[in-house]
């Protein structure tokens, strides 16, 4: 290049080229350098902004072991957390951590109806320092979806290098999905330092992975009931055949739901009474109308029962259970695919009918109809549930 400029520079004629050319390669120079400023300054989307944080991330600034990294693996969870205030970030994972140190712990399960919720302990990554969030919702778990909005002592940001460095002091809303252990978090968060600023923190959060439903066909009467047990084929075949029985009952309270099969599968061990099981029929004096079925990922048994002196019949009974009559009971449990499907019940979580409820049993003594009030048999066992509508035990 500097040869040939020098050539123009000997022909007069030609100088004004040389000049030309020279401001021309200056203005090239001067716009490259401008747009290359301008890539770097003005698409803060490109280069300017930090990716969400990983459990990779969270591993290297507390310096797991190789050992326990192998451990927090399996508890890394996905989380879509945005960090913004006095505290900065996203957070796209996190691994369930000990109350105490960076110690990896097994995630939170899935609480069983009238336990207690399991305390949110996540390890995360946040502008470059880890943190532990941790949500302790009180009370007792339903099984549906809950919100609280009195956030004092349930919400907890904290250095895990400098626990003494907290944001206790919270307010907004923590939503808890059904399964108890991910949900939603909207809230804002200050430390008991005078002059600090909040930390806000929002979005899907989880401590634990909700049980999957196995895939079936939801238009097939009894479906939910055989996946959720895995029952065998051969049990399955079978109560297709002739134990799986229409219904028409509606659950409103703390189970809604309407319930449009169940099964009754009187050839295999057929019992009787309050907890009975595959019955349908009278004995004398008492009657047991058993039906199992399945609500969401929960089974359930209802045992329908009436007792008249010294023949029970068709008719009304009263549906109120207690020492002096069986009335109806409503168990949780599930079906043991082991014992053909035979149901188990959880002695601690049940609901036995009450007040002026009523039973019919019809003619054919295998059907009638339900209209009662459920209470919980335990002190966290919620509001009660209502059945009303008609059942079958048998074809």
């Amino acid at each position: 290049m500097s040869r040939f400029i020098e050539a123009l520079r000997r022909q007069p004629k030609t100088r004004w080229i040389v000049a030309g050319v020279l401001v021309a390669l200056l203005l090239l120079g001067v716009g490259g350098v401008a747009f290359a400023h301008f890539r770097s300054q003005g698409a803060p989307g490109v280069s300017g902004v930090s990716k969400p944080s990983t459990c990779v991330d969270a591993y290297k600034l507390v310096e797991l072991r190789p050992s326990e990294i192998s451990i927090a693996n399996s508890n890394c969870l996905v989380q879509s957390l945005q960090f913004s205030g006095e505290l900065s970030g996203a957070v796209a994972q996190a691994y369930t951590v000990g109350a105490d140190d960076s110690t990896p712990v097994a995630m939170c399960v899935e609480p069983k109806r009238w336990s207690g919720f399991p305390r949110v302990l996540l390890a995360m990554a946040i502008g470059g320092k880890a943190y532990r969030l941790r949500i302790s919702v009180p009370g007792a778990s339903q099984h549906q979806g809950l919100t609280i909005t009195n956030l004092a002592g349930v919400v907890e940001l904290a250095s895990i290098a400098n626990p003494s460095t907290d944001w206790s002091q919270a307010s907004g809303a923590v939503t808890l999905n059904a399964d108890g252990i991910t949900g939603i978090i909207e809230a804002s968060l200050l430390r008991d330092v005078s002059g600090a600023k909040p930390v806000h923190v929002s979005g899907a959060w989880a401590c634990g992975a909700p049980p999957a439903v196995p895939a079936f066909d939801a238009s097939a009467p009894c479906a939910r009931f055989y996946a959720i047990n895995h029952l065998h084929d051969a049990d399955v075949a079978r109560m297709k055949s002739k134990a799986c029985n229409v219904q028409d009952l509606t659950f409103a309270g703390d189970i809604t739901a309407r319930l449009d099969a169940a099964i009754t599968d009187r050839s295999v061990a057929p019992r009787p009474g309050i907890d009975g099981d595959n019955y349908c029929g009278a004995i004398g004096e008492d009657y047991t109308a058993a039906l199992k079925f399945s609500i969401g990922d929960e089974s359930f048994l209802l045992d329908l029962n009436a007792h008249k002196y010294p023949q029970v019949g068709p008719g009304r009974y009263p549906a109120a259970a207690g020492f002096a009559q069986a009335g109806a009971v409503l168990w949780l449990g599930h079906a043991d695919p082991d014992q053909h499907g035979e149901f188990v019940t959880d002695q601690r979580v049940f609901w036995t009918g009450t007040g002026s409820g009523t039973l019919n049993i019809a003619a054919d003594m295998r059907s009638g109809t339900l209209d009662a009030e459920f209470r919980g048999a335990s002190g966290p066992a919620g509001n009660g549930i209502h059945i009303s509508g008609k059942w079958r035990c048998a074809p």
